[in-house]
């Protein structure tokens, strides 16, 4: 008489099963469950739903036609009694035979609930970020002519919120101040830091219009110590007054090491360079010096971040100021510069890019 599954097994697999506080069953081919180990049989005793669970369900492996299927370990995750399981469901093969399969039921509640909450606890985050990555939007200019000024721009955040701002303010009908920034890192903490940077810039014009470029600087500075942050943080920053009276440009440079780039409608290039350290909490104050050019008509000026010089090609190569310094002087427009940016450009973006382009037009 040939033996049965049952007959098959030693007893003493089933004492090493019975050791186990899984759930162990082992089910022959006729779907027929021969085996339960002491702690599934106590729990079905006590719940009436695990039993009607176990008598309609049998396993993936065993209920398949297919050998490839069959001769596979198949795990799944169900929802039993209000508890999440992982069933691990093991073919039994004896001399060479498939004879049945042996399921391991895993409670992995705890794992499971962490798993949602962790979820839940993302897309909130993820919502929060999307907030203010909109209002962080929001408080750049707009594209548009402020008296001679007429501004363009492009704004490329890595992730949901950047650390590169731009902003331009009128002092008073004659004199607009213009400055482009870069906060050290990305995320929800670069971007607040972005926001304090816009209302500090702004305050302080609005409370000391006659303030240089190098003053506002190291008003700035000032605000930002006094914040007592305690972990290492800086920025850099460009920042120009327009005299449009005068026609001409003053300008300070606070570590931006992406000097701003000039060309008049003859051609004739040159950047807008200034000395001066990053502003920092653990760096001492600097002295900003200031440089005065003259400003032609149509004169074109192309402000941008790091983003944009550090591009990286399929070779690894960066697109570099020269690259940019050539695209400008031979497009003079925003777009053809962005569009020579992405078509060099490989993979994912690293950095944010930030673009800005003024053109002066003399009334």
């Amino acid at each position: 008489m040939e033996k049965t599954l049952i007959d098959k097994i030693n007893n003493k697999n089933f004492a090493v099963l019975n050791s186990m506080d899984d759930w162990v069953r082992i089910v022959d081919l006729q779907a027929k469950t021969i085996f339960v180990n002491n702690s599934l049989d106590l729990a079905r005793k006590k719940s009436e739903s695990l039993s009607i669970y176990l008598d309609e369900n049998i396993p993936l492996n065993l209920a398949s036609e297919n050998d490839s299927i069959r001769n596979t370990t198949v795990i799944e995750e169900k929802l039993i009694d209000d508890r999440y399981y992982s069933i691990k469901a093991s073919p039994i093969v004896i001399d060479g035979d498939y004879s049945g399969v042996v399921e391991v039921f895993r409670d992995i509640t705890r794992e499971t609930n962490m798993k949602i909450d962790l979820f839940d606890a993302n897309r909130n985050m993820l919502d929060d970020v999307r907030f203010v990555r909109k209002i962080q939007s929001s408080i750049l200019p707009k594209d548009k002519k402020y008296a001679n000024l007429n501004l363009k721009s492009i704004y490329l955040p890595t992730t949901n919120v950047s650390g590169d701002l731009y902003d331009i303010i009128k002092i008073d009908d004659d004199k607009y101040a213009f400055y482009i920034a870069d906060v050290m890192g990305h995320g929800v903490k670069a971007s607040i830091l972005t926001m304090f940077v816009k209302v500090s810039v702004s305050s302080i014009f609005e409370k000391n219009p006659n303030y240089s470029p190098s003053e506002a600087l190291l008003k700035l500075r000032k605000k930002f110590t006094d914040l007592d942050i305690y972990t290492s943080q800086y920025f850099t920053a460009w920042l120009g007054i327009f005299d449009l009276k005068n026609h001409y440009l003053t300008f300070s440079n606070a570590g931006h090491n992406c000097p701003p780039m000039m060309v008049d409608k003859f051609g004739k290039f040159q950047y807008l360079h200034a000395t001066g350290r990053m502003i920092s909490n653990i760096i001492e104050p600097d002295k900003y010096n200031e440089i005065s050019i003259s400003l032609t008509n149509e004169a074109k000026i192309l402000f941008f971040t790091d983003g944009a010089v550090e591009a990286e090609s399929v070779e690894k190569k960066e697109f570099g100021l020269e690259r940019l310094k050539n695209s400008f002087c031979k497009h003079k427009d925003l777009d053809k510069i962005y569009g020579e940016i992405k078509k060099f450009s490989y993979g994912e973006q690293k950095d944010d890019i930030t673009l800005a382009m003024i053109s002066y037009a003399k009334e």
